[in-house]
């Protein structure tokens, strides 16, 4: 018997490949600044939280080909943009960790 809150966690925006590269590129990322104002950063950061969930929906109904295939159509400093946010979200809630290194 499953459980519906564990279902209900599983859920993730659908959206399809174009529609999440806008929203990636509406969300500007690369245009933050430290004299941003809360409301822009408020609006960036929501946007694309918004990219990354409906990005790991995609994934999981088509696959990392169709998350390759957004994430090529943006331009670099979006992709580092983006990225450095997705790496930023995972830590903040995951058990993710960085590795350390054995003793040589």
């Amino acid at each position: 018997m499953s459980d519906p809150d564990s279902e209900q966690q599983l859920k993730r925006i659908e959206m399809d490949g174009p529609a999440i590269e806008a929203l990636i590129r509406s969300a500007a990322l690369q245009d933050l600044r430290s004299d941003s104002t809360e409301l822009e950063r408020s609006r960036s950061l929501s946007r694309a939280a918004t990219a990354l969930d409906a990005l790991c929906g995609l994934s999981d109904r088509e696959g990392t080909g169709a998350v390759w295939d957004v994430l090529c159509e943006l331009e670099r400093a979006q992709q580092l943009g983006f990225m450095t946010f997705a790496i930023s979200e995972m830590a903040e809630h995951t058990d993710y960790h960085w590795a350390t290194r054995p003793e040589d």
